[in-house]
């Protein structure tokens, strides 16, 4: 017998292939226009100075742009997917529906495959996760380059995300550059991130996070045992930690940090 959980991985697989969803760099991207945040239509100076309503406003609207792709895409591909995968249930409950009634037959058919459905949709749910991630990195660096920021995306295998100016000026000078690295929640694999960021011995490293359930605990270890600038949604700042001096907002780093370093890149 085929594991439930591995039926249900080759279902959403096959809705995937023939619904496919946008990549995250198309999304963002398409995220981008529609709330016009695009050259021509936004001042540098105003990208830094709205910074973290920016990046709110992609990070909520890249999700509805997300949902509207999967209403169109799992709205056909997954009823289409469980007719041809459970044949058997839909012949039961279209017999208890000629004699019972149509509503016997929904409640026997969605009562059978209830397992299934509900994996089906915790499929959705960590398909958006696992976009998650780089959607955030995606957001900040379209905002980057909007706001005219240069910057060095390292590759893949490498944590550390983006270098401010470039490679040559931290080579030259670390002091006066700036790593930037994306973690998109902190539940996870962050001391792997801080370790390695904090081995490059940087004075200026820069956790970014759209994590709202930033604890005293995080702040101890990130900041304090690493040495590593937390960078928050200004609510999270004011609210919760307005007397750290390591964790920033992001309005704060647009228009305070920055500036600082980026004096020194000409």
């Amino acid at each position: 017998m085929v594991d439930p959980r591995q039926r249900m991985t080759n279902l959403m697989r096959r809705v995937r292939e023939r619904e496919p969803l946008p990549s995250s760099s198309d999304m963002v991207k398409e995220t981008f226009v529609r709330l016009g945040y695009v050259s021509g239509s936004i001042l540098p100076q105003e990208v830094l100075e709205r910074f973290n309503e920016l990046l709110r406003n992609l990070w909520e609207e890249t999700l509805v742009t997300l949902e509207m792709y999967e209403e169109r895409s799992y709205s056909r591909g997954i009823p289409n997917e469980f007719v041809d995968e459970f044949p058997s249930e839909f012949d039961e409950a279209e017999k208890v529906a000629s004699s019972q009634g149509f509503r016997a037959g929904v409640v026997k058919l969605l009562g059978d495959l209830y397992p299934m459905i509900r994996r089906a949709f915790l499929s959705v749910q960590q398909g958006r996760m696992a976009r998650g991630g780089k959607d955030f990195e995606l957001q900040i660096e379209g905002l980057f380059s909007l706001a005219g920021i240069p910057f060095h995306k390292q590759e893949e295998e490498h944590h550390t995300d983006l270098i401010l100016p470039s490679v040559e000026v931290h080579k030259i000078n670390r002091t006066i550059s700036a790593i930037v690295s994306v973690k998109r929640t902190l539940r996870e694999r962050w001391q792997e991130v801080a370790e390695e960021l904090f081995n490059l011995r940087s004075p200026n490293v820069f956790l970014f996070t759209a994590d709202e359930a930033v604890t005293q605990n995080h702040i101890r270890r990130i900041c304090g045992d690493y040495n590593i600038y937390l960078v928050v949604w200004d609510l999270v700042k004011s609210a919760k930690f307005a007397s750290e001096p390591l964790v920033l907002g992001y309005s704060e780093w647009a228009t305070k940090r920055l500036p600082l370093l980026r004096q020194n890149w000409n």
